[in-house]
């Protein structure tokens, strides 16, 4: 209601109290009251009563009025199969996601590029076409011309987003599934980042990383952080001391040298299946080495730990991440130790895991092999 519209509707409520008032007065005798009171403090002081009352009421009014559209909206949105606010999930390669107009998205981590429509980018201030990447951590909007659709270009990736949409699901490896069935199994953990499970899929790991995924993968972190033996190593941080002895120990490890462990230093694929080699059994040391460092994707290949897929892959142009870490230690389980049985069948027998339980999580994983 506008300020003409309050004080007619004031001054009609006043008059009804002053009617009401003068009524009041005759009943209980004659009483003179002189007229400038009346025309200069009671009316002006009635009116303003009046004109409080009226807003009071009309904003609560406008706050109910409100109050139900914002329920209609989340009822219509969720039945549109929308989101209010932003909220991140994770996608694989080929997936797409097309947003109505108004709705938003933003990258998180991994690659991402416009497939269909046109974004606004709000946080740069400009407008993206078909076939340009999403920046990370930009705040896109579907324009009013129509829907926006967005395809993941990585091998895994993290947006978030608001509003309305829909997912067309490639048939890309989801390397997202593999990682929370390695959850689930309690042999893998994320790093803590507050996105996308934590689980870093899309960065590269470093060597550090790689071990103490390596150890829980096998279901010996627990005896790495009991261990109180020493190492030679002597640039370790704190944190990881207990990590890299035990692996020393064990032959895990051996450091890139005499005295260095190179913690910061990136992982590539041919470490990661050196390690898996190693718990399988193999050894690149003694009179007739299994394998030797340089060698360890071929001699995987031959040995039936790696699949003709996987090995083009991880010695093809692709840089090795976290999701290819977390690919090849959900299917390692399945491999063959030198002494004949699994490595789940020899974890189980280490009393390291519950097969059974595994077992029953795998289960519902539908992921195929390169």
């Amino acid at each position: 209601m506008n300020r003409r519209g309050k004080r007619c509707a004031a001054a009609v409520l006043a008059a009804a109290l002053l009617l009401g008032g003068s009524t009041a007065l005759a009943a209980g005798g004659d009483v003179l009251v002189p007229l400038s009171y009346l025309t200069e403090e009671f009316l002006p002081s009635l009116l303003d009563q009046a004109e409080d009352r009226i807003t009071s009421d009309t904003q609560k009014t406008y706050q109910d009025a409100l109050t139900s559209l914002q329920k209609e909206y989340q009822s219509d949105l969720a039945s549109a199969g929308g989101v209010s606010g932003l909220s991140d999930a994770r996608y694989k390669k080929g997936d797409v996601i097309t947003l109505t107009t108004g709705s938003g998205v933003m990258l998180l981590s991994g690659e991402a590029q416009i497939s269909g429509g046109t974004a606004v980018d709000v946080t740069g201030g400009y407008t993206l076409p078909i076939g340009a990447a999403l920046p990370v951590r930009h705040h896109m909007l579907a324009s009013e011309s129509g829907s926006l659709s967005v395809k993941v270009t990585s091998e895994t990736a993290v947006l978030s987003r608001e509003g309305v949409a829909s997912v067309t699901v490639s048939q890309e490896t989801d390397y997202n599934a593999l990682a929370k069935a390695l959850e689930d199994m309690g042999l893998f953990r994320g790093t803590g980042t507050a996105y996308g499970s934590g689980y870093d899929l899309e960065n590269i790991p470093t060597r550090i990383e790689g071990l103490v995924m390596f150890l829980r993968l096998i279901g010996e972190e627990d005896a790495a952080l009991a261990y109180t033996g020493a190492s030679p190593f002597t640039d370790v941080p704190a944190w990881a001391t207990q990590y890299v002895a035990y692996a020393y120990s064990k032959g895990y490890t051996t450091g890139v040298s005499a005295t260095a462990f190179a913690p910061s230093r990136t992982m590539g694929s041919g470490e990661y299946v050196t390690f898996l080699l190693r718990v399988l059994g193999y050894s690149e040391t003694g009179d007739k080495p299994d394998f030797t460092w340089d060698t360890a994707l071929f001699r995987a290949k031959e040995l039936g730990v790696l699949t003709s897929g996987e090995y083009t892959l991880l010695t093809g142009d692709t840089t090795f991440r976290r999701a290819h870490m977390a690919y090849l230690s959900y299917f390692v389980l399945d491999a063959r130790r030198k002494t004949g049985e699994t490595l789940l069948t020899w974890m189980g027998q280490q009393g390291a895991v519950d097969t059974a339980v595994i077992q029953t999580i795998r289960a519902g994983v539908t992921v195929t092999r390169k």
